[in-house]
């Protein structure tokens, strides 16, 4: 069977005093894994993007800094760190067109975040102001000292029965989380498929949609993780 052409998003950022378009490795392996072939793709204009939709046959959205929140109609926390303009209509476009087109989306970190924020949902914030419940261990290990390996889950997600992740993980499993934000108020449509055990939403599907807050592409090694991928990837052939 001819392997997919997965779209993956660009980041941006300064290295050694250049501006550069890159994603981590892990995203492409993972892909790669699942039997697709992963493909970064720039920001550009309204017909680039079309023109990305049209040729790919999905979307990986990947992780990232922080989204402007006056694309959810709010003010910035002073903890928000805004990235390029350029990123957030990069995610946005291809969601939103990717989605038109009844193509299969997969989201992670940021991605579920854009996700979200592309169909009309909201994002905390910041957590450790916005979320008194919070359990910090469990979700922000990137600033942790020392800081711990990312490749190693932290915390224990429940899964929804009846929703796709559930399917590959059943009740409960461990995940990895690395965010100060998270989605708020859920996108029209979408059903929440996993929780972390402080309450926050840290997965929703809709039809070829499917995102999460944790990094599976750290934990391939672990069966339920890589299946996220190689079920993206089945979606992708069809």
């Amino acid at each position: 069977m001819k392997k997919p052409m997965i779209a993956l998003t660009a980041r941006i950022g300064d290295f050694q005093g250049q501006n550069r378009i890159f994603d981590n490795q892990t995203y492409f392996d993972a892909v790669a894994l699942g039997g697709g072939i992963p493909v970064l793709v720039n920001y550009g204009s309204d017909e680039d993007y079309e023109a990305i939709a049209e040729r790919f046959d999905g979307l990986l959205v990947t992780g990232g800094e922080d989204l402007d929140p006056a694309l959810f109609h709010q003010l910035a926390h002073p903890s928000v760190e805004l990235t390029d303009p350029r990123m957030d209509t990069l995610d946005l476009e291809l969601i939103r067109r990717f989605a038109a087109k009844g193509k299969p989306i997969l989201g992670i970190c940021r991605g579920i975040q854009s996700i979200n924020v592309a169909f009309g949902g909201t994002l905390i914030q910041d957590l450790n102001t916005q979320y008194p419940a919070m359990r910090p261990a469990g979700h922000q290990q990137h600033k942790a000292d020392p800081k711990p390996a990312m490749d190693a889950p932290f915390h224990d997600n429940t899964f929804v029965e009846g929703t796709l992740l559930y399917e590959l993980f059943g009740p409960r499993h461990a995940v990895n989380s690395f965010h100060h934000q998270n989605i708020d108020r859920v996108a029209d449509g979408f059903v929440v498929s996993s929780w972390s055990e402080d309450g926050l939403a840290e997965a929703i599907e809709k039809d070829k949609i499917l995102a999460v807050q944790w990094h599976p592409e750290r934990l391939t090694a672990d069966p339920s993780h890589r299946a996220i991928f190689e079920t993206f990837v089945r979606q992708c052939q069809k």
